[in-house]
C-alpha cells in the first residue's frame, strides 16, 4: 500500500502530474492499493478498484493529515509532513519556493507571508521525508543548496498525448503557447514579439490558453488582432484533451517561460511532433532539443526568431528527458529505510 498526500494541489501542471499518477497506478499497478488524500475540488479524482480517495474539505483536515505518521507516503505538494515517516518522499514542484528573500520581499504582503512561510516550514521539516524529488537539474542543485539537504533524486514524469489525434487534425494554428497567465510564463513580451512583427506586416496565427481575470493581457490581444496582420486566439483555460487537440492542430509551440521545475509542454509538444522555440535557458536543454531559441527578457529577439521560423526551415525538436514514474513507485513500495542515490 503506498499514499499520494496531495491536499495543496488544485491546478496547473501540478493537477496534471498528479491525475497521470493515479491513472498510471490504476492501469499499470492494479495490485497496488492507493491511498491519495485529495483537496476537495478535485471531484474528478474518484476512488476505483485499487484507488482510494479521501477528499479534505478544511485546512484543519489537512494540518491533521501532516502530523500523522504515515509510511510509504508521497507527499505530491512541495511540502513534507510534521514528523517523521519511514520511505517518504517529497515531490518537489514549485519555483517561488526557492525564491531569494531579497526578490520575495518586493512582492505583495500576500505573496511574501505565503512563500516566506512555506520556505521556513521546509527549512524546519524536510528531514521528516527520505528522498526530496524533482524534475530537473538546476532545481535540484537550488534546493540542496536552499535547505541543505542533499538527497535530491531526479524523477521526471510526464503523460504524452494520444499521437492518433495527428491523424484527423489539420493545422489551424502556426504557433501555440500552453500556458496560465503567470508573471513568469512571460505573455507580456510574447505580445510585445507580435506587435513588433504585425507592424512589419508579417502574417501568422497564434492559440493562447490565458485564463479569465487577465484583463491587460486580453486588451493587447485585441489590439493586435485589429491590425488585422496576426490572428490571436485565445481559448482560456482548457483540458488536458483540448491541449492534445491544439497540439495536434498547431505546428510550432512558442515556449517564453522565464524559469520552469521542468517544462511539461515542452516533451509534450515535440512528442506531437511540433518544433519548439523557447527561451534559451537551462532547463530547456535538459528537456529537449529545440528548434529555435532566443533571449527571453528581449521580445526583439522574440520576434526575430518567430518570423525565422517563418521564413526558413529548421531543424526538428526532440526529446531528451526519460519518464521516470515506473522508478518513482517502485520507491514508494520498497522498504527505504537506507535508500541513497
Amino acid at each position: 500500500m503506498i499514499y499520494i498526500i496531495a491536499p495543496n494541489i488544485k491546478s496547473g501542471g501540478g493537477l496534471e502530474l498528479l491525475l497521470y499518477l493515479i491513472e498510471y497506478i490504476k492501469t499499470n499497478h492494479p495490485k497496488l492499493k492507493c491511498i491519495v488524500y485529495a483537496d476537495d475540488s478535485l471531484q474528478m479524482i474518484q476512488s476505483s478498484k485499487n484507488i482510494e480517495v479521501s477528499h479534505m474539505k478544511s485546512s484543519l483536515e489537512k494540518i491533521k493529515l501532516f502530523s500523522k505518521k504515515i509510511d510509504n507516503a508521497l507527499y505530491f505538494g512541495n511540502l513534507p509532513p510534521l514528523v517523521k515517516s519511514k520511505n517518504s518522499l517529497v515531490y518537489f514542484h514549485n519555483l517561488y519556493l526557492l525564491m531569494a528573500f531579497q526578490k520575495l520581499i518586493r512582492t505583495s504582503a500576500k505573496f511574501f507571508v505565503k512563500y516566506f512561510l512555506q520556505q521556513l516550514y521546509i527549512r524546519f521539516f524536510i528531514k521528516n521525508v527520505d528522498i526530496v524529488a524533482c524534475q530537473n537539474d538546476d532545481i535540484k542543485k537550488q534546493f540542496i543548496k536552499k535547505f541543505n539537504f542533499r538527497n535530491v533524486w531526479l524523477l521526471p514524469f510526464f503523460r504524452f498525448c494520444n499521437k492518433k489525434l495527428l491523424e484527423k487534425s489539420e493545422k489551424i494554428y502556426d504557433f501555440c503557447y500552453v500556458s496560465l497567465a503567470y508573471p513568469h510564463k512571460n505573455h507580456q513580451r510574447l505580445l510585445e514579439a507580435c506587435e513588433i512583427l504585425s507592424d512589419e506586416k508579417v502574417h501568422f496565427s497564434l492559440a493562447l490558453t490565458i485564463e479569465e481575470g487577465h484583463d491587460n493581457l486580453i486588451e493587447k490581444i485585441k489590439l493586435i488582432n485589429k491590425q488585422g496582420n496576426i490572428k490571436i486566439s485565445n481559448l482560456g483555460k482548457i483540458s488536458k484533451e483540448e491541449v492534445c487537440k491544439l497540439y495536434a492542430q498547431s505546428r510550432c509551440l512558442v515556449f517564453p517561460s522565464t524559469k520552469e521545475s521542468f517544462g511539461l509542454a515542452l516533451v509534450e509538444a515535440v512528442n506531437m511532433n511540433l518544433d519548439v522555440i523557447a527561451s534559451d535557458l537551462e532547463y530547456v536543454y535538459e528537456s529537449i532539443e529545440p528548434s529555435l531559441v532566443f533571449n527571453p527578457q528581449s521580445s526583439l529577439d522574440m520576434s526575430m526568431k518567430l518570423k525565422e521560423y517563418l521564413k526558413s526551415d529548421v531543424k526538428r525538436s526532440q526529446v531528451k528527458i526519460e519518464n521516470k514514474i515506473d522508478e518513482l513507485i517502485r520507491i514508494l513500495i520498497k522498504d527505504g529505510g537506507d535508500v541513497q542515490k
